[in-house]
């Protein structure tokens, strides 16, 4: 129950506004519309169906019924016959239907009462519309189609039978009052005989009469009678625009849970939870990285710095360090599932996290496709892992530790990917790749290698079988389970030391980051790129292309270093590169920038305080040997 109840607590934090919205805007849909509305008012009349309540014996089965002929009766208020026949007397400019859509009935089974409501923006309208509604209705219904002659006949017998009762009354009573001073046998005799006759006609006549009495007062089952007649309403309708509101948001609010529920269902994405125990597609998880603003670099670990993000690097390292079972790793590969997870992002800060710590740092850039932690680190990429991994470099070249740069943060290395090879996966099934990983192990406490993601190609698997151990990036909300499950598989088939997983990207509440990483763009050159190339650069004496005197523009010194031509700009800018501007351009020379290319593969970098170098001295003339493939010529000047 706890458990589901913080599951419950995250989906209202992270849905909280979906939920308001989807119950906002009904509401103010529905406030608008009803303001928009005149009042309404409503009056209503009763009818009675029968005469069961007004007989002193009432039948069971004429109730039944009553009951039945009442709902008949709700319905035929609503029917063209009646309302036709209402609009015509009361002059109403409404259609049949207009008016049957403003008509209610009700039918109360237990007293077989028919209760008719009419609504209407006029009140007086409402009570005279009622009425009309219930005074048609008797008019129509079939006792009362024959009951003013047939009542007219029976008053007229009862009158006359009064009358003749009277008489007659009055006549015995006179006789028998005479009967007493009668003294004659024969007389009294005949006196009674007369009065015999004469209680014998009366007897007739008040049996005539209360026949007569009954048939005027006697029960119909289908007779319909006013019991309370509508009266104009002092109001209009309360409460209808409160049970709109109520309902409108109501339904708002329960189609955006729906909704909510929905997408949660749908996804599949491995999310923090900010538990130490979480499990990562059966892995544990050994560190968590916040989303960070652009603002801050991709290099944040650096120094002792107390920021979180920091904090949260520093973590990762020590849970890394804990992982190990028996012997330490010499080298850990960092990978993802697929791209775009900040893998060379915890790379890059893991290295720093390392060297700063005191550890021996040496990081390799193994993406050799799209390669950024040169970039990271502000250094140049015209030599890296992909020469070191040439098939026609010698084994000692390998073993010297060529290529090895300097990153400004003391104790730590940068072996840059070097130039894009047509066939990375070829090149690190060369046989130098277990000679370099073993003697840059030597060099260092820790190698870190940032490589490719997994199910992108399979460069990452043919890296980390030459790694100690691998650590598995994902992007928190945004990676699938069945991304993570499907490289973890592929990564246990080949026997991977696959130690855990570190989540990146993570979502605080109450901060507003923007994504930190983002892959290098593809390769395709631009049409102004590829125009560039067509055009002649020579020197200021329209020398050779081989010439030292040669100027380069901004593009073809950026192909010569290996970065990208705004770093390039930056650097002329900053004056790393002796360049100078002309024209709105910047131009170098080839020998100048061959010289400072040289200074750095030789180990000497022109600000004495950058970090140990563990890069053996060259000759000058192997260095510049090296350099000479790398350079522009006529073909590749992009």
């Amino acid at each position: 129950m706890e458990f589901d109840l913080r599951q419950y607590w995250r989906l209202l934090k992270k849905w909280w506004w979906l939920l308001a919205i989807g119950m906002i805007i009904p509401l103010m849909t529905s406030l608008q519309v009803t303001s928009q509305q005149p009042a309404l008012y409503q009056a209503r009349v009763v009818l009675m169906v029968g005469t069961t309540l007004q007989s002193t014996d009432p039948d069971a089965r004429e109730i039944g019924i009553a009951e039945r002929l009442a709902r008949s009766y709700a319905e035929m208020v609503r029917y063209r016959p009646v309302t036709n026949e209402v609009i015509r007397k009361l002059g109403l400019q409404r259609s049949p239907e207009q008016l049957a859509g403003q008509i209610v009935a009700f039918v109360s089974p237990e007293a077989n009462l028919l209760e008719i409501r009419v609504t209407d923006t006029n009140s007086r309208a409402a009570a005279l519309i009622a009425n009309a509604l219930a005074d048609e209705l008797i008019r129509q219904s079939p006792a009362s189609q024959a009951a003013d002659n047939q009542q007219r006949f029976v008053r007229e017998q009862l009158n006359d039978l009064k009358v003749k009762i009277d008489q007659l009354e009055q006549d015995i009573e006179t006789k028998t009052a005479a009967l007493v001073n009668l003294t004659s046998a024969a007389e009294i005799q005949a006196a009674q005989e007369e009065l015999q006759g004469l209680e014998s006609i009366v007897s007739r006549y008040r049996s005539d009469y209360a026949l007569y009495l009954q048939s005027f007062t006697g029960s119909s089952v289908n007779q319909l009678a006013i019991v309370e007649p509508a009266v104009e309403p002092y109001g209009p309708v309360s409460g209808k625009q409160t049970m709109v509101l109520a309902m409108a948001g109501a339904a708002g609010l329960a189609l955006a849970l729906g909704a909510v529920l929905v997408i949660e269902y749908l996804d599949d994405t491995v999310r923090w939870g900010g538990d130490r125990d979480q499990k990562l597609v059966g892995l544990p998880v050994l560190g968590a990285l916040a989303r960070m603003p652009n603002s801050k670099g991709a290099i944040i670990a650096r120094g002792t710095e107390r920021s979180p993000e920091s904090e949260a690097i520093r973590n990762l390292r020590t849970n890394l360090f804990l992982s190990r079972r028996r012997e330490p790793y010499h080298s850990v590969l960092i990978t993802s599932s697929v791209t775009r997870e900040g893998k060379s992002f915890v790379t890059a800060n893991l290295a720093v996290s390392f060297a700063t710590a005191g550890l021996r740092t040496i990081i390799v850039d193994g993406d050799l496709r799209r390669p950024t932690q040169h970039a990271n680190y502000d250094l140049p990429n015209f030599f890296g892992l992909a020469d070191l991994l040439n098939r026609e470099a010698p084994p000692e070249e390998v073993v010297s530790g060529k290529g090895l740069q300097p990153t400004g943060v003391p104790n730590l290395l940068l072996l840059s990917a070097g130039r894009h090879p047509p066939d990375p996966a070829i090149l690190l099934n060369s046989p130098n790749l277990t000679l370099l990983m073993r003697a840059l192990e030597e060099r260092a406490d820790i190698v870190l290698v940032d490589s490719p993601p997994v199910l992108t190609v399979p460069d990452a698997v043919l890296l980390a079988s030459e790694c100690s151990a691998t650590l598995l990036v994902v992007n928190d909300g945004v990676t699938s389970r069945a991304e993570v499950r499907k490289a973890t598989e592929e990564l246990f088939q080949y026997k991977v030391n696959l130690v855990g997983g570190a989540f990146n990207n993570v979502k605080q509440r109450g901060k507003s980051y923007r994504s930190y990483y983002e892959y290098a763009m593809s390769g395709r050159r631009s049409l102004l790129t590829r125009l560039w190339a067509h055009l002649p650069v020579t020197g200021s004496n329209g020398n050779a292309i081989d010439d030292p005197e040669r100027l380069l523009g901004l593009k073809e010194m950026a192909a010569y270093l290996g970065i990208e031509p705004r770093t390039a700009r930056r650097w002329c800018k900053d004056r790393r590169i002796p360049a100078l501007k002309k024209n709105f351009g910047w131009y170098v020379r080839r020998g100048d920038l061959q010289a400072m290319v040289t200074r750095q593969l030789l180990g000497e970098p022109e600000d004495s305080s950058v970090g140990e170098t563990l890069t053996p001295k060259l000759a000058l003339t192997e260095a510049i040997a090296m350099l000479e493939p790398t350079l522009p010529d006529p073909e590749h000047r992009n």
